[in-house]
């Protein structure tokens, strides 16, 4: 038998996201002021896209106080990924995985998880989210700390397997013991050192520091107090109301480029509207969980992941990441990013769990009050919380301290020191 090709037709059953899900997804991510100067652009050139209760031409009120024109994250992203030489498939997943970072640059859900909500191969997700986590900054798209160092010191030119052995091994590097990262690295010690010199560049947050546009804040949400209870709304001037312009819609209704214009335009009020439903569910949800800290403050908050909220609404973790990243709500004239009611646990006093942006506050509140002259260091933090029932190491309180750009007690006491006037 000769071996020869063939060609033929093979029909196979898949999922795959459509361009009115994708522009779904794409309205979800975006905040209110970016969101707003989208919808000018489609505004301008649909003609069957109109404001309701407004003309077509009505869209300068709501356009986006821009101060700066530096592309955010996710454009950025994008546009790395498009210099990528990618099959079609692993582009789409790919920036389909930069839309659903959550604001620090991590990615909460699994690629399973991913492929089950796209309908597209494990394999495909995981070749999008090893050219994700191939940009700029590095770590970018890490689905837990440890990965986000590696990938950290993969970027600094280490192999893969070394850099996933570095990171399984900070305690051995923190106290020097050579010999032991030797034997487990298999590396010289001079070798090592250079590792060791790489350490103390690494950050826990990719996007940290990361210069973003600057642009007027608006609220998505609005939580106000009703006869003792909140009751969140949607912001009605976050966004414009859309509908469609029936009277040209008739007079062209067998138009072709109409037919496309009114495909965009349905597709975009539907994501709009689906945008909405989405948030108003995640906001009063809050509103239920975080109870205390619309009528006590941040002190109050209770611990409360995107994922056990994503499981509570019955949502996935992706949307619930694209939904709250980078929206805000309006408590009673006070405007809070979404992301400040989602916080790590920490045991609490009586084994209660005390979550971790209350931890930071209570440290804030502590180094306030602190007398000047000899100021608490970490380990002192440390032993009044935990006096106070919250089990927390040093290192921890370290870390909420540098996050709350604190200086170190050494470096407070210096500061107090040079501001003594001089004796003569």
């Amino acid at each position: 038998m000769k071996p020869g090709t063939r060609l033929g037709l093979v029909q196979r059953q898949r999922l795959a996201l459509t361009p009115a899900v994708r522009q779904s997804l794409e309205v979800l991510r975006l905040p209110a002021a970016t969101l707003s100067e989208r919808i000018a652009e489609e505004l301008g050139r649909n003609p069957l896209l109109v404001r309701a209760g407004g003309g077509r031409g009505a869209t300068a009120d709501f356009l986006p106080d821009l101060v700066a024109a530096e592309p955010g994250l996710l454009e950025r992203l994008h546009a790395q990924i498009g210099l990528m030489p990618l099959d079609a498939p692993v582009r789409q997943a790919a920036e389909y995985l930069a839309g659903t970072l959550r604001d620090d640059g991590y990615l909460d859900a699994t690629p399973a998880e991913i492929a089950a909500e796209t309908g597209q191969p494990v394999a495909v997700i995981e070749a999008g989210l090893a050219a994700l986590q191939a940009c700029d900054p590095p770590g970018v798209g890490a689905r837990d700390l440890a990965e986000c160092l590696a990938l950290q010191l993969l970027d600094r030119g280490l192999d893969r397997p070394i850099a996933d052995a570095v990171v399984g091994m900070m305690a051995d590097f923190a106290a020097a013991r050579w010999a032991r990262l030797e034997i487990g690295l298999g590396l010289p010690r001079a070798r090592l050192q250079e590792i060791a010199a790489l350490l103390p560049g690494l950050v826990p947050h990719p996007v940290a520091g990361l210069s973003a546009p600057v642009q007027a804040l608006r609220p998505d949400l609005v939580a106000r107090f009703r006869d003792g209870e909140i009751v969140v709304e949607l912001a009605r001037d976050a966004l414009p109301r859309l509908r469609l312009d029936h009277a040209l819609l008739q007079r062209s209704a067998d138009d072709a480029f109409v037919a496309e214009c009114r495909v965009r335009a349905e597709a975009l009020i539907a994501a709009l509207r689906q945008r909405g439903a989405t948030l108003l569910r995640i906001g009063r949800h809050l509103a239920e969980v975080q109870a205390g800290f619309f009528s006590q403050g941040e002190a109050a908050l209770q611990p409360l992941s995107r994922r056990q909220l994503a499981e509570a609404l019955g949502l996935h973790p992706a949307t619930v990441g694209r939904a709250v990243a980078d929206k805000a709500i309006d408590v009673e004239g006070r405007l809070f990013p979404l992301s400040v009611f989602f916080s790590a646990p920490l045991p609490g006093p009586g084994g209660t769990m005390a979550a971790g942006a209350a931890v930071r506050r209570r440290i804030a509140a502590l180094i306030a009050a602190e007398p000047a002259a000899a100021p608490l260091s970490d380990a002192r933090l440390c032993a009044i919380l935990r006096g106070e029932g919250v089990d927390i190491a040093r290192r921890t309180v370290a870390k909420y301290r540098e996050a709350l750009r604190l200086p170190s007690s050494a470096d407070r006491r210096r500061l107090y020191r040079t501001r003594q006037p001089r004796r003569s």
